[in-house]
């Protein structure tokens, strides 16, 4: 089949409005392009090249975008107005307090203080374990996490998981020993300088002469265990059933002691000591239970307390925001200046308050009935253009077609904001929030949140709960629940306009939910079935099929170069790592591009699907423009370090390198760089 002749069931036509093949391209797109470079050579440059040339890097950002920049920028905008505006509702009040930096500078560390002597005041590491689990409830995580979700083999029931906590650098920072000697040196001072904000100090006699030395050689040593477990052929298994007193018992520690001191038997209305916990690795928490037997109880006590006073630290006086900002903005991200508080705070209220803060936003948004009406019937196309592929494909044997049919068939979509119910369930217990007590805002907000961990435990999964806000202008699949969820903030300019053509509106918003629609595909989302199970699909002659055509995307992505700005290339990508979000971007364009031609037939008499128009052109530039963009030395680094996506320039040139019909659109001979003449096709 053809890409420029998708054959497509019946799909719902509303809201996207016919234009004239003949219409020039829109300014707002070609301003945006370097006319002096060959589309076939370098799609990227050729049309982000002008944006490029007149667009300097904010010196408060590690990364600018065309679209998500200006769309997250106007949403920030709206939000500051409303919570500065509406002092009285929980958002204007958490707003208010975490504005009030007068407030905050004058109580200092001293909300801390309590938590700090507790653990300064451990007789053992029982004690310790007891008094870290205390401090979990505030939202740290300490060597061990406690989480509820989904069983593996039930994906509507939710069960409480044991994983390792995270790290303050990625692990890959610890593998890189290069990366690590000048990272290490920043991240030791600023554990050193966060410490000594809070008064915390050992003893005369201690060992430990710089705090911030001890942190760091405690993280080594904890990505060794995770290593470890992951080389362990003992391994083998997804997750570990124990019922929570066996955990208790064979992990005194780790598990035993921190979970007595959450107090989750007592505030877990479904845990009993007889409940099944799911333990992801057995060799980490026996090395982590090995490891934490052996060190010093001064040394364990040295993180546990870094690790307590990181999680707050952004909520306190200036010094630690100051400290944060130099460790994690200047010198991970290479960042100058920081953002303006009132930014700041913003992105606090909604980080804290997701469903309130995505509610008062989409109060604001006059045009998002309408836009949620377009949209939805723009994603009905792109559905049923995977539909057809899926029963076009000719590497799929039947039984996996069937199943992969059935997936997409179930597959539910989420858009502009939660159910209501959300907004009551995140209320609870926050009636007490204060215009001028931040740091006590956060922390009944912390207590709310644990205690709606607790009732999760046990409980069935609520598929109404959204894992964003809807101020977001992001978007995501849920492979556990089979579920694709599209904020409000995302349905704005540049990605969405009422008045705007359908091939710009297919090309940006619409690649972006054939992206998150063939999350669902990828390497990780074919791992589950339309339930959202862990469960074994495919046949092994269809994943066989599979792996050979995902090593093509990534020996083909691994000749691309990390670029950051200015055109400076860095490392090659990692085609491995960034294989999932790229099955992702090509599956998207495909699918986005099959919905757009078969919409242009339904509206443009007289036209056949495999013309070629003005408009066709116009699809791959919005896609292209979508992802213009801007990133720092350093946060490029960071990126190709931490990230699972690949660069700006590598999304475009990789996926449109790999679409028969871009080549056929923009006219590019065979053997054009973006026109190969061996494809990486799977979606």
């Amino acid at each position: 089949m053809k890409a420029c002749d998708p054959s497509l069931g019946g799909v719902l036509f509303l809201f996207l409005m016919p234009v004239a093949a003949s219409e020039p391209l829109p300014p707002s797109v070609t301003s945006l392009i370097n006319s002096s470079i060959d589309p076939c050579d370098d799609f990227y440059h050729y049309s982000c090249g002008a944006w490029l040339a007149t667009h300097e890097m904010p010196v408060s950002k590690a990364v600018i975008e065309y679209s998500f920049t200006q769309a997250q920028n106007a949403t920030d905008t709206v939000l500051e107005q409303a919570f500065a505006k509406n002092s009285s509702s929980l958002t204007g009040k958490l707003y208010a307090s975490c504005m009030n930096m007068d407030a905050r500078n004058a109580i200092g560390a001293q909300p801390l203080q309590e938590g700090v002597q507790s653990i300064l005041n451990a007789s053992n590491k029982r004690d310790l374990f007891h008094v870290a689990g205390r401090l979990a409830r505030t939202g740290a995580d300490f060597i061990t996490n406690f989480a509820p979700d989904p069983s593996l083999s039930n994906a509507s029931h939710n069960i409480l998981w044991i994983t390792h906590a995270d790290l303050t650098l990625d692990d890959e920072y610890y593998r890189n020993p290069k990366v690590l000697e000048h990272v290490g040196t920043n991240m030791s001072h600023y554990a050193s300088t966060i410490l000594q904000l809070t008064g915390f100090y050992l003893n005369k006699t201690s060992e430990y002469e710089n705090y911030g030395d001890v942190v760091l050689n405690v993280e080594k040593q904890l990505i060794e265990l995770q290593l470890y477990a992951q080389l362990d052929p003992s391994n083998s298994s997804a997750y570990y059933l124990f019922t929570f007193e066996k955990a208790a018992e064979k992990y005194p520690l780790v598990f035993g002691a921190y979970a007595e001191g959450m107090r989750l038997l007592e505030d877990g209305p479904a845990l009993t000591k007889d409940t099944l916990v799911a333990l992801q690795s057995l060799a980490y928490l026996e090395k982590a239970e090995e490891f934490v037997s052996l060190i010093s109880l001064d040394a364990l006590k040295v993180y546990v307390a870094f690790i307590y006073i990181d999680s707050l630290a952004p909520y306190l006086s200036a010094p630690f925001i100051d400290a944060r900002f130099q460790f994690f903005r200047q010198a991970m991200l290479g960042v100058e200046i920081p953002l303006p508080l009132e930014r700041k705070c913003a992105a606090a209220v909604v980080k804290l308050l997701p469903v309130h803060a995505g509610a008062e936003y989409v109060a604001h948004r006059e045009d998002m009935k309408e836009m949620g009406e377009r949209f939805i019937a723009m994603l009905d196309e792109i559905l049923d253009a995977m539909n057809s592929s899926i029963r076009t494909l000719e590497w799929l044997d039947e039984t996996t077609r069937n199943s992969a049919l059935s997936k997409l068939g179930t597959l539910e979509v989420m858009y502009v904001q939660p159910d209501a119910v959300q907004l009551e369930k995140e209320a609870k217990c926050l009636a007490q929030l204060d215009n001028t007590a931040y740091f006590a805002n956060v922390n009944l907000i912390h207590s709310a949140q644990y205690v709606a961990l607790t009732l999760d435990i046990e409980a069935s999964v609520d598929r109404s709960d959204w894992g964003m806000s809807a101020a977001s202008a992001n978007a995501y699949y849920s492979p556990r629940k089979n579920q694709i969820v599209f904020p409000a903030g995302l349905m704005q300019r540049p990605f969405f306009e009422l008045d705007g053509r359908a091939a710009q509106l297919f090309g940006s918003l619409g690649t972006v939910a054939g992206h998150e629609i063939s999350h669902g595909f990828d390497n990780s989302g074919s791992k589950f079935d339309a339930k959202g199970n862990y469960n074994v699909w495919w046949t092994n002659m269809t994943a066989t099929a599979f792996e050979t055509r995902s090593q093509c995307l990534v020996d083909e992505y691994n000749q691309f170069s990390v670029e950051a700005e200015g055109g400076v290339k860095l490392v090659p990508v990692n085609g491995k790592k960034t294989l999932g979000e790229n099955i992702a971007d090509n599956g998207g364009l495909r699918v986005a591009f099959n919905a757009y031609k078969k919409h242009e037939v339904s509206h443009r008499s007289g036209q056949n699907s495999c013309d070629i128009s003005i408009d066709d052109q116009l699809f791959f530039l919005s896609f292209a423009q979508t992802w213009c963009g801007k990133v720092r030395e350093k946060t490029a680094v960071n990126s190709f370090l931490t990230n699972v996506h690949a660069g700006s320039e590598v999304r475009v040139n990789g996926a449109v390198m790999n679409s028969a019909a871009f080549a056929e659109v923009f006219r590019c001979p065979a053997g054009a760089p973006m026109n190969p003449v061996n494809k990486c096709v799977l979606w």
